[in-house]
């Protein structure tokens, strides 16, 4: 609900006020236990997909003369072993907040991949025989069961460690869009001690009662306080610790130095981004999950990477094509049958470098509606056809983008293509989006920001442009296959 500005910090803070830190005892208690627990928790995800692949290849091939409990446990130690080790050397059972957890996805499937090989390796050396049939179901069914515990369990151990850990409370300066990513990044990761209270505007400009963090579902958020920092202001927070954005002038980034040394609160300064930068050229890339801006950056990637990825796009394109053939069918006469005009939707899109290309959809509007007015925010939007309803609440409207992928404009996963219009407006910063191939899906198509503008959340964009990657792409990949018929 908006209320009108400044209230008293009291009345700002409201039901949003952080309780008070536990004891120490459960601290230490989870240290130990979270060093052995994601190990031991893999393991157990490896030993039931051995079961589960035995069990289906055994339902047409019969099984030889080693039983199915050797054949368990050589499965096991061959590739459950070599995993965890290779899953500690990937740090993957180190506390690392990343944007929508992405980046965990991608480390699974990196380690999951060397496991294989190290598998297959192994029971070729060792002139041990192993059906190939029994290794692709064992590995799918691994790989599918760690990528979904890692999901789970990393949920379950951020909030542990947020309800048992003494935590330090920090106050951020600033309400932009840097703001928010450090403020996601500390609630996501409370291995780090640090609590955020609330954003502080002393402009007062700033309408948002609360600011929301970047995840799946708009959660975790904490208010906007429009107040001058002061000694009493940080006394009525109890904050240890400010941290201070670039948006801040300098003459009065000082200021607030001084008054936070004055009353003992630690000072962090955040990115250093300066108002000349939209002027120069810049490399825009995240670090421990904060956006950094440097010069003279152009992001280029390496050929085997673009290579691969226009690879895989061909292939798992022509496979979708293929699978979804009769929902084409079933689309193309719902769309015929409930409205008249083409069964296709037509509009100009801004691709890769700027280049214009046309993307196709299933219509879900009626024929008269504009071609480039907003697009509906509700499904009871007028302009919405009975079918489209259905079609857009589904994604099956975006099926025949699939398309646009074999012919090379677009690619599965990447930015999502904007209008021309748009991107004729875009500042600099924005028209890092246009670098790379714009996608049919990516990380702001799974965030809960989705609702909102494109550009209102360029952050994620920014963020898969600096940390692309083939186990990226296929992260993304399988988070949507996961999470879109959710309705996430």
């Amino acid at each position: 609900m908006a209320t009108d500005f400044p209230l008293p910090v009291s009345e700002q803070l409201g039901e949003f006020r952080i309780p008070r830190a536990r004891t120490q005892l459960s601290t230490i208690l989870l240290g130990a236990v979270g060093a052995t627990m994601p190990a031991l928790l893999d393991f157990f995800c490896i030993a039931i997909a051995c079961v589960a692949g035995i069990l289906v290849y055994a339902q047409h091939q019969p099984l030889d003369d080693r039983g199915v409990v050797m054949l368990w446990a050589e499965l096991c130690l061959t590739y459950g072993l070599p995993f965890v080790l290779l899953a500690q050397a990937q740090h993957l059972y180190t506390q690392q907040a990343t944007l929508l957890q992405i980046a965990d996805t991608a480390r699974v499937l990196r380690v999951s991949l060397g496991g294989l090989v190290f598998l297959v390796g192994g029971t070729y050396f060792a002139r041990t025989h192993m059906p190939r049939l029994l290794l692709t179901y064992f590995w799918v069914f691994a790989t599918l069961l760690l990528v979904m515990q890692k999901h789970v369990t990393s949920r379950l151990i951020r909030d542990w460690w947020s309800s048992t850990t003494n935590r330090r409370r920090v106050l951020l300066c600033g309400t932009n869009g840097e703001t928010r990513r450090l403020f996601s990044y500390l609630v996501h990761s409370p291995h780090l001690g640090q609590i955020p209270v609330g954003f502080l505007d002393e402009s007062g400009f700033d309408s948002r009662r609360v600011i929301y963090s970047h995840d799946y579902s708009l959660k975790h958020h904490a208010p906007v306080i429009s107040a001058p920092l002061s000694h009493l202001l940080l006394r009525s927070l109890d904050v240890q610790e400010i941290f201070v954005t670039p948006t801040v002038p300098q003459s009065r980034m000082n200021e607030l130095v001084d008054l936070a040394a004055s009353s003992g609160v630690k000072v962090s300064l955040v990115g250093t981004g300066h108002p000349c930068l939209a002027e120069r050229s810049t490399k825009v890339h995240l670090v421990d999950g904060l956006i950094v801006t440097t010069l003279d950056g152009d992001g280029d990637h390496p050929l085997a990477y673009v290579v691969c990825k226009r690879f895989t796009d061909l292939l798992l394109s022509c496979l979708l094509v293929m699978l979804t053939a009769p929902l084409w069918l079933l689309a193309a006469i719902a769309v015929k049958v409930t409205s008249r005009g083409p069964i296709f939707f037509r509009q100009e899109r801004t691709g890769q470098f700027g280049r214009p290309f046309v993307m196709l959809k299933f219509r879900s509007m009626y024929v008269d509606t504009p071609k480039y007015g907003r697009s509906p925010e509700s499904s009871a939007d007028k302009r919405i056809t009975a079918a489209g309803r259905f079609l857009r609440k589904t994604s099956l409207d975006e099926l025949p983008q699939l398309l646009n992928v074999l012919r090379g404009d677009m690619s599965l996963v990447g930015p999502r293509p904007e209008m021309p219009y748009v991107t004729h407006d875009y500042t600099h910063l924005e028209r890092r989006r246009l670098s790379v191939p714009q996608g049919l899906t990516g990380l702001w198509q799974l965030s809960g920001d989705r609702r909102f503008m494109i550009h209102e959340a360029i952050e994620y964009d920014l963020y898969y442009i600096e940390n692309r990657g083939i186990f990226l792409d296929l992260a993304i990949l399988l988070h949507t296959l996961f999470f879109a018929m959710k309705g996430l």
